[in-house]
């Protein structure tokens, strides 16, 4: 069943809308639902991407990655050593 949508556009906006269903040779209202398809199908996986995109650039950064857990302690047990360095004193 389908169901109607109503929308309101500025002039310019309209304008602008026909003018591009004019060059692909379509209706108005075939653009609309192929850029609403686009918009729900389409998008989300450029988003992902992009986030996939970003992960590979700071992966290449160098930073330590692993368990949560074996970083901390990683962390933690600089700490420790830093300050026994800076005191002088050993564990």
């Amino acid at each position: 069943m389908s169901k109607r949508l109503q929308l309101l556009l500025a002039d310019d906006e309209i304008a602008e809308l026909k003018g591009r269903a004019r060059e692909e040779r379509m209706t108005v209202s075939a653009w609309v639902r192929r850029a609403i398809y686009h918009e729900m199908n389409e998008r989300p996986a450029s988003s992902v991407r992009a986030k996939l995109e970003l992960i590979d650039r700071l992966s290449d950064l160098g930073f330590p990655s692993g368990d949560y857990r074996d970083i901390a302690a990683d962390i933690e047990s600089d700490y420790g050593d830093g300050l026994n360095d800076a005191t002088g004193s050993s564990p």
